[in-house]
């Protein structure tokens, strides 16, 4: 009896996880599209004189470069933690592209905060 209530158990787990990772995995892939082409026009953020020493905007432009290439090894390492039954680990490496975004939104914010929108700070 207890073996069918764990069974049930990780079954729900399973697939809670499986329908976790299938959104996230759709959805921060479907996000390289974007960031490719913001990829391209980043270096235009070194226009202005003094940009290139400007530690919010190095860290907007290192943000959006990494962004494919975390968000695909997060993807394909969720999947092989699921298939190995590490469903919270799964999860974690799946939510991985969120710190990358969430990276490049603090540094745009403090562009605008204390560098008055300026690329140049």
């Amino acid at each position: 009896m207890s073996a069918a209530i764990t069974s049930e158990k990780e079954i729900k787990k399973r697939n809670k996880t499986r329908i976790y990772l299938i959104i996230a995995s759709s959805i921060f892939g479907l996000l390289i599209l974007p960031s490719l082409l913001m990829i391209m026009f980043s270096a235009m953020m070194f226009d202005s004189p003094g940009s290139e020493n400007s530690v919010p905007n190095i860290t907007l432009v290192s943000s959006i470069i990494t962004y494919p290439i975390i968000t695909c090894i997060g993807i394909v390492l969720c999947w092989i933690l699921f298939v190995r039954k590490k469903y919270l680990t799964a999860i974690i490496f799946a939510s991985i592209p969120i710190l990358n975004i969430l990276v490049g939104i603090m540094a745009v914010v403090y562009l605008f905060v204390f560098c008055d929108g300026n690329f140049s700070c």
